[in-house]
């Protein structure tokens, strides 16, 4: 592309990494100096993220559900409801905070061009030039460096998502069934496990945000024993998405849990259960 801005095509493709490497780096060229282009993008890639929630659901029979929360060890509660169509979440993309740094050696290098100022006032309007540009070159530098930084991460997250999408994709994945633990939850969830690459997505929405001192942590029983796969946050609309590599020696396993535990992470199984899912019928 010659700088003209991206169409809704081009930033799907680039959202979930269909483009070649030159085309590629061109787009998250572009994407640095537009900030139009960088939130179509983002948006996309969002969508592309919540693709994974429109996985069809098929109600389960009544004995994989009493088998799955025992399986768990959560108490089944009175009535589980069951969420009868996937919403795609759109994350809002939250706007670029530029701060500029007050520059304190300035007043020092004021003070010291003062006696100066007093003998030629021509040389003290340079003086207050010459600081001006410098302070304005500074706030342009600090603010190249945030859009770099934001479309570093915009390029790593649609990685994400496609290596997410494949996986769906792969006729070596397996994708779960995956229950809320409340009967009040409105909370939706997939958990996609990829034999091939050894990994595990989880990708849910309205998840309810945690305090500061808290996180969710992912789980996989086997044997009778919790083994963590990682901590995770939602975002501020309650979307979240979480890859972890499956732990070596990992090779059967029953259930997969989200609980809410401290910040950080905990070495056992110690909170409240968001999720319950059966792999006891994944292939292993």
């Amino acid at each position: 592309m010659t700088g003209r801005c991206l169409s809704q095509d081009e930033a799907d493709e680039f959202a979930i990494g269909s483009l070649d490497s030159l085309a590629e780096a061109d787009v998250a060229a572009h994407l640095r100096t537009c900030r139009a282009c960088l939130e179509l993008v983002s948006l996309a890639q969002q969508v592309a993220a919540a693709l994974a929630l429109a996985v069809p659901s098929h109600r389960s029979p009544a004995g994989l559900r009493r088998r799955t929360f025992l399986a768990a060890g959560v108490a089944r509660p009175r009535m589980l409801m069951r969420v009868l169509r996937a919403a795609r979440a759109v994350a809002a993309v939250a706007a670029v905070l530029i701060a500029v740094a007050a520059l304190a050696g300035m007043v020092i290098l004021r003070d010291q061009v003062h006696d100066v100022r007093q003998e030629n006032s021509d040389l003290s309007v340079q003086v207050d030039d010459a600081l001006s540009q410098k302070i304005e070159i500074l706030a342009l530098t600090s603010r190249l460096n945030e859009e770099e930084r934001r479309s570093a991460d915009l390029t790593q997250a649609a990685r994400g998502d496609r290596d997410l999408l494949l996986a769906l994709l792969s006729p070596e994945s397996d994708v779960a069934e995956v229950f809320a633990a409340e009967q009040s939850a409105y909370s939706l969830g997939r958990l996609v496990w990829d034999r091939g690459q050894k990994k595990v997505w989880f990708v849910a929405s309205r998840l309810r945000p945690l305090s500061d001192g808290e996180t969710y942590q992912l789980w996989a029983s086997s044997g009778g024993k919790y083994h963590s796969l990682g901590t995770f946050n939602a975002d501020s609309s309650g979307f979240a998405r979480h890859e972890a590599i499956v732990p070596q020696g990992l090779e059967s396993y029953e259930s997969a849990v989200v609980t809410i535990e401290r910040a950080g992470g905990s070495p056992e199984r110690t909170g409240t259960s968001v999720f319950v899912a059966d792999l006891s019928r994944f292939r292993r």
